[in-house]
């Protein structure tokens, strides 16, 4: 057996333990399967030749976990929506050949998530912004163009994470400074590893 082939095992195997955790229900079998499913993600978008199912799959992914975290009838789902998000992101990016859309795709969904943050009319939407926000920067710094406007965004988010955390005035500013720094430093992290 080739170490190509090994590894394109061990991937589908961590993608199946992953969801297989994912779907178990409880609070720590959800955490490893985070982590199962983001190296599942790493591994299959390095090592299976055929990039463009990879993407098609991660697509999927992503769509579901936005399906999973906005439609009412799955609420018992959106538990779940993060992880997808997530690992879907990651694969997506390192596959994905339409950068550009794909860049303004995650942007998009990184703006939607501060906005989520900040509006004051629906509740439910500020506790799901941080599922829209990590992922968008995750897909962001992998698939930008030029890595230093990824690194100046993500230094902008820490920073005004930061601050935020800091001052002493407002409420809403200091619940939200751990999105911000949270996100700020992911993509610097991600954008720093590529």
């Amino acid at each position: 057996m080739t170490q190509t082939k090994r590894n394109q095992l061990l991937a589908i195997g961590l993608l199946g333990l992953g969801l297989f955790f994912l779907y178990r229900g409880g609070t720590l079998l959800k955490g490893i399967a985070l982590v199962l499913l983001s190296v599942a993600a790493l591994l299959g978008g390095t090592v299976f030749a055929n990039k463009r199912r990879i993407e098609i799959v991660a697509g999927l992914g992503l769509l579901a976990g936005i399906v999973c975290l906005y439609l009412p009838a799955l609420a018992s789902m959106q538990g779940s929506a993060f992880h997808l998000l997530f690992a879907c992101a990651i694969a997506f990016g390192m596959t994905t050949a339409a950068r550009r859309w794909a860049t303004v795709a995650a942007a998009l969904c990184a703006v939607i998530g501060i906005a989520f943050l900040y509006q004051p009319f629906v509740p439910s939407l500020s506790g799901t912004a941080l599922y829209l926000l990590l992922p968008g920067i995750t897909l962001f710094s992998i698939v930008a163009a030029r890595p230093t406007v990824c690194e100046r965004v993500s230094i902008g988010l820490i920073a005004l994470g930061l601050v935020s955390l800091c001052q002493p005035f407002l409420m809403l500013f200091y619940q939200t400074g751990f999105h911000l720094l949270l996100a700020g430093l992911t993509g610097f992290i991600v954008v720093a590893h590529r």
